[in-house]
């Protein structure tokens, strides 16, 4: 069976039986870290807490201890739970001109005839980056057990995981809360799942028996995360408010642990935005046009584009040259902080 996380996490909460064996692979730990857990509440059911002890192989794997660990019989919990982490046979060669050695040909070989023959009382959990589709390790496998890809997801792909997530605990973000979050999180190349679903627990907290969560409790909650203080510089941007923008710069700078570089980055990426968006508005693009080319999310193309009203496109291009120019001159030792000021200064007053 070959399948997304998302659809393997809601068969699996349904059935009772889960897969002995689950090959979950990708870059997503929240995914891999649920799967886990899911999977040892079903072994484990009814089995005192100290009995719950799976045991793990990471890395350069004993291939004959861990078969033995898969065909001995548990004598405790009625069920062997085994974790394999990131084992090194599953490691792709950096390049396509690399040839396997004969041993790790063999040694894979043999994994691949452990794990397609576990027993009705072994559980096996092999988790990993990455996975060839053309090689015999996924083709033999996915006719035996589960391969789920747990791959990241963008901030336009969110809300499903959203309402998931409210669902929980018996609530429903409205439209502008999710809106919001999807905000925050589009200054980030992937989501950070595991970061927001502990936010979320802590706004179900703070919005106590209120089961709608509004915008105002996201903002509230939400305000401390690094993606969010990036979002609040690229939105006094956006909204033109000059005295805001340099009060978050200095508080940026006045942090000790960050670099100019990601706040500098920060800032080209919200202007590049506003380029983007501003050039197809004045070639009379409609909203649903911009949306459905650049793949926003509809509540902020309507920002953005309310913002982009606020400058010509001539002043946005200026401004985004003169950021290209400071990054190139960092190397020489070109002036940051300063240099940022009076560019967001001159866009901006």
């Amino acid at each position: 069976m070959i399948t997304t996380a998302e659809k393997f996490l809601k068969t699996l909460r349904q059935e009772d039986k889960a897969p002995n064996l689950i090959v979950a692979w990708g870059d997503e730990a929240y995914y891999k870290d649920t799967i886990k857990d899911l999977l040892a509440e079903k072994i484990f059911a009814g089995v005192k807490e100290e009995e719950r002890t799976p045991q793990v192989f990471s890395q350069a794997l004993d291939l004959a201890q861990l078969q033995e660990s898969i065909n001995t019989y548990p004598f405790f919990s009625g069920f062997n739970f085994i974790i394999i982490s990131d084992p090194k046979l599953l490691e792709q060669e950096k390049k396509e001109s690399e040839k396997v050695s004969d041993k790790k040909r063999d040694d894979l070989k043999t994994f691949t005839d452990i794990l397609a023959d576990i027993p009705e009382y072994t559980y096996v959990l092999c988790s990993c980056l990455k996975l060839d589709k053309r090689k015999v390790f996924y083709k033999t496998l996915s006719q035996v057990g589960a391969i789920v890809e747990c791959s990241s997801l963008k901030y336009y792909s969110l809300k499903p995981w959203l309402d998931e997530q409210a669902a929980k605990y018996g609530a429903r973000f409205d439209y502008k809360a999710t809106s919001l979050i999807m905000e925050y999180m589009s200054v980030t190349e992937t989501v950070p799942l595991l970061l927001l679903e502990g936010e979320i627990a802590k706004l179900s907290i703070y919005a106590g028996k209120r089961k709608i969560w509004k915008a105002e409790d996201v903002d509230a909650i939400f305000s401390q995360l690094p993606e969010v203080s990036g979002f609040a510089l690229g939105s006094a941007i956006a909204t033109r408010q000059l005295g805001k923008a340099l009060e978050l710069l200095e508080v940026e700078q006045k942090k000790g642990s960050v670099n100019f570089i990601p706040v500098l980055a920060r800032v080209s990426y919200e202007i590049r935005r506003l380029c983007r968006v501003k050039e197809l508005m004045d070639k009379g693009y409609s909203k649903d046009k911009i949306v459905a080319g650049l793949r926003m999310h509809p509540y902020a193309a309507q920002l953005t584009m309310d913002a982009c009203r606020r400058f010509s496109l001539k002043a946005l291009e200026e401004c985004l040259v003169e950021l290209s120019d400071i990054n190139v001159k960092l190397r020489a030792g070109g002036r940051q902080w300063p240099r940022l000021e009076e560019v967001l200064v001159t866009l901006l007053h």
